[in-house]
């Protein structure tokens, strides 16, 4: 089972003298079980997207399918959660656990088993559920992104779609969220980011989707996408890549500052330079 999206475009302002296209033609898939990188500058189409995948616009032409249901469809709900660029907007009840409990509660959940619900939201977040009870807003901005994704996980999807997740968050929110991320996606859940961050989600991407103005520019694996000559690459990757030009046989599908030094001494020790050398 998979999201499959084809052809799909989309205008702003259409029919007017506004009209500008947002979509043009976007074909790709993400397959059950990836952890999906959407990359593209600003402008690029990135957020108008994934608003598709769960029915918040809807398509001008092409479609998208979700397991076979077409986006909009009530039952997919359950199935694909959505956690936008500022998250803190999605929260509203007077304590964490209202919040949490929002979407389950509509679904019939109630007593021990809505507890339960929302307590393991909290810890798939990386939360404490000894939260529960206060007001989201009195949290940091770090902790209240991860409330509001424990709400999108407490529908227990089988997708979660995340728009800059890591935006304006300091670096220890940063490393809590990723690793969240990362344990959702061992769990089984498919995760799907969009970002311009991409330093931040290459590493462990499956798959690469690039944007620019509203075309796919590039589908592929993370080290086919350093590889590729027009990449937005990150910095480190920029210097491997620097380096072979300029004559040294190193990899230029390096994500890390310690790839890159092991990198640098394995071509070193080649040419018969010491390591204190």
């Amino acid at each position: 089972m998979s999201i499959e999206v084809k052809e799909l475009e989309f205008f702003y302002n259409k029919g007017t003298s506004l009209e500008k296209k947002a979509l043009d033609r976007v074909s790709f898939s993400v397959r059950k079980g990836e952890f999906v990188l959407i990359a593209g500058g600003i402008g690029s189409g990135k957020s108008t997207l994934i608003r598709h995948f769960n029915g918040l616009l809807k398509p001008h032409s092409g479609f998208v399918t979700v397991d076979g249901i077409y986006s909009g469809d009530k039952n997919l709900r359950s199935k694909i959660g959505l956690l936008m660029q500022y998250p803190q907007r999605q929260l509203f009840g007077k304590t964490v656990f209202e919040d949490i409990s929002f979407g389950p509660s509509n679904f019939g959940l109630e007593g021990d088993a809505l507890k339960e619900r929302v307590n393991e939201a909290l810890i798939l977040a990386g939360l404490n559920p000894d939260i529960s009870e206060i007001s989201p807003f009195s949290l940091s901005g770090g902790q209240m992104r991860l409330v509001a994704l424990a709400g999108v996980l407490s529908m227990k999807p089988e997708y979660i779609v995340l728009d800059e997740p890591t935006s304006g968050l300091d670096p220890d929110n940063k490393i809590s969220l990723l690793s969240t991320l990362k344990k959702l996606h061992s769990s089984g859940i498919s995760v799907i980011v969009v970002s311009h961050q991409i330093d931040d989600f290459l590493p462990f991407a499956d798959k690469v989707i690039l944007l620019k103005k509203g075309s796919v520019a590039f589908t592929g694996s993370s080290k086919e996408y350093l590889c590729s000559a027009s990449s937005q690459v990150p910095v480190i990757t920029s210097l491997m890549k620097d380096m072979k030009y300029r004559g040294f046989d190193v990899a230029v599908d390096i994500f890390s500052v310690d790839e890159a030094f092991n990198e640098i001494t394995r071509v070193m020790r080649s040419k018969g330079v010491k390591k204190d050398e």
